[in-house]
């Protein structure tokens, strides 16, 4: 099974270093990572995590809330 996250976020390179930073030290399998950009400034962040026993999903979106480039964090199940 995977899990997806679906972030809005500032827009550049900083911002998406930053959030997958917290993931790496999280041991967490990225799969897929899409950014989109808008003109208002602020970018769409999707990320496909493949799904692990021992890491704590819940603690990494806590981490990555406090992130000031991060505004909103929406997490949902994909079928695999």
């Amino acid at each position: 099974m995977e899990k997806m996250l679906s972030l809005k976020v500032e827009s550049g390179m900083e911002t998406l270093l930053r959030v997958v930073g917290v993931l790496r030290r999280k041991e967490f399998d990225i799969k897929n990572l899409q950014m989109d950009f808008s003109q208002c400034g602020a970018s769409s962040l999707l990320i496909t995590l493949n799904e692990g026993e021992k890491q704590g999903l819940k603690q990494a979106i806590k981490h990555m809330e406090k992130l000031v480039d991060v505004y909103e964090i929406t997490e949902f199940k994909g079928e695999n």
